[in-house]
């Protein structure tokens, strides 16, 4: 069976392996495999060095496997798992997500730390990431690989360490003591609305009266119901529960109501209504307060269609 990173099954999900005791995002197409920005200070330089080398050592006689990613020849590549960590204390964005070698590799996540998502691509996909994170029982995962570069032997002269590496580039070697000069880190992530799609599907199976937060819609506050919230907190983001009553969601505050999200053209709060009356008629979402609004996070942005009962 050949080593080289494929497609993701279409009927591919999200799973937990309590052996392993990690959550998996099934493997994307290489072709939209998504670079990573490695962090160049000596800690996570030396862990991803580390990390690639170990790899690569563990392919013993194998070696490195090719990946077809549209290009006119194919890539050598070293496929690998790595974890992904939401990093909240980072000073930077709050949102940001790191890269790390897996749980095997002991210590703690941030001790693992090799690289982090590019801002860009925390848009679309940053939200579902956190939310797996906070949703799976164990560390959460995905493919990836690490692209590699073999060494010419004329590279290095008599006196010189291949271990000093050049630029960004580090240099491993393999069982038959062929050098490589690793490349990128890329993630065979998702497009961002199978991934949504993916982690909405998890969230059903392991909490499902949670609406996760990934899409945003502004809605009216009830009278006097900002004023009221204010009183009880300072918080800017909070829980809430949704409730149908009738033919009417309502977000409320604990025992305080908000807000009715009325399922209009405009609001697209169809598809919640329809998901919290199958939870029987209450949910826990995710909203916040910004500059005299009400924001609420639910699963799906589209309308239904005329004559739809579902997503």
């Amino acid at each position: 069976m050949s080593d080289r990173p494929r497609a993701a099954d279409p009927v591919g999900s999200i799973q937990s392996d309590p052996e392993a005791r990690i959550t998996m995002i099934p493997a994307a197409d290489p072709a939209f495999a998504i670079g990573v920005g490695l962090w160049r200070e000596s800690k996570p330089r030396e862990t991803f060095r580390s990390f690639a080398q170990d790899q690569l050592s563990r392919r013993r006689s194998s070696g490195p496997a090719a990946v077809d990613r549209g290009r006119n020849d194919d890539s050598t590549v070293l496929p690998v798992v790595v974890q992904l960590v939401p990093r909240p204390d980072n000073t930077y964005n709050p949102d940001a997500i790191s890269i790390a070698a897996p749980p095997a590799y002991g210590s703690t996540d941030h001790d693992r730390h090799m690289a982090y998502m590019y801002d860009r691509h925390l848009v679309s996909l940053g939200g579902a990431l956190r939310s797996l994170v906070a949703l799976s029982p164990f560390p959460v995962g995905c493919h990836a690989f690490i692209e590699l570069d073999e060494a010419e032997l004329d590279e290095f002269d008599a006196e010189s360490d291949p271990d000093e590496e050049d630029g960004d580039a580090l240099v491993i070697t393999d069982e038959q003591q062929v050098a490589y000069w690793t490349g990128q880190l890329r993630l065979l992530m998702p497009r961002w609305d199978r991934l949504q799609e993916l982690t909405v599907g998890y969230a059903r199976e392991v909490r499902p009266d949670l609406i996760l937060p990934f899409i945003g819609h502004w809605t009216s506050w009830r009278p006097g119901s900002r004023a009221a919230l204010a009183n009880v907190t300072q918080e800017k983001s909070f829980d809430v529960t949704l409730r149908t009553e009738g033919d009417t969601l309502t977000a409320y505050y604990g025992d305080l109501p908000l807000s009715d999200l009325n399922s209009t053209s405009q609001d697209y709060f169809d598809r919640t209504m329809l998901q919290v009356r199958k939870t029987g008629g209450q949910a826990t979402a995710r909203a916040e307060e910004h500059q005299g609004s009400l924001k609420v996070f639910v699963e799906d942005s589209r309308p239904l269609t005329e004559g739809s009962t579902d997503r």
